[in-house]
């Protein structure tokens, strides 16, 4: 009984201080993906990638603009705080994070969910992973956001998935064709290997 007594204190005093979560505001958006906050720190969200918006003298992507103004919408000078994974950061020295607001929003979760972007998979298993690839399949499915533009421009073409990397390549992509055969699966469709939770190769797909 004693000992029942005790947990119960613990878990009562410790709901506040215990558990407490780290709120950030957030000072500026980069883009659809990454964001500053007030501590000066860049956090780019974990799992997702948004298109890319017109930076100098590169041409942003389709959707890039409307992305970076949903993701202003959802967390511009709004306190939010942060969940990890294995990964802390990326090769620009980013943080990488899950994102939610006060309200526990999930901020990385809805903009897939609105079609401004696509999954963005690791070789190790992220923990939301599945709830991601559920989101794009039903983004798809409403054709929502970039979903609309892949759906009609697709045309019947040869594309080579990596089992491992989770990316997908033209068949003439240098890194297609070093990969292992018992890596290989093959889309006749950008779409198909979407569907399936692959993220395009950056050098070949575009």
């Amino acid at each position: 009984m004693k000992r029942l007594t005790f947990i119960l204190f613990f878990v009562l005093t410790c709901h506040n201080s215990c558990f407490a979560k780290d709120y950030f505001t957030v000072k500026w958006v980069d883009d659809g993906d990454t964001i500053v906050l007030d501590n000066g720190t860049k956090v780019r969200y974990i799992g997702i990638n948004t298109p890319e918006i017109t930076h100098g003298d590169r041409k942003g992507e389709y959707l890039g603009k409307e992305a970076r103004e949903y993701n202003q919408k959802l967390v511009l000078n709004k306190k939010v705080y942060l969940e990890f994974d294995y990964e802390k950061r990326d090769r620009y020295g980013r943080l990488l994070a899950y994102v939610f607001l006060e309200d526990e929003t999930f901020v990385n979760a809805e903009i897939v969910k609105e079609g401004y972007a696509y999954i963005l998979p690791k070789e190790q298993t992220s923990k939301y992973e599945d709830l991601f690839l559920k989101l794009q399949r039903e983004a798809m499915s409403k054709k929502k956001g970039i979903w609309r533009n892949i759906y009609e421009n697709d045309k019947d073409s040869s594309y080579i998935g990596n089992n491992k990397s989770k990316r997908f390549h033209y068949h003439t992509c240098s890194y297609a064709k070093r990969m292992s055969n018992k890596n290989k699966v093959l889309f006749s469709k950008q779409w198909d290997a979407f569907w399936n939770g692959f993220a395009p190769c950056k050098e070949c797909i575009k």
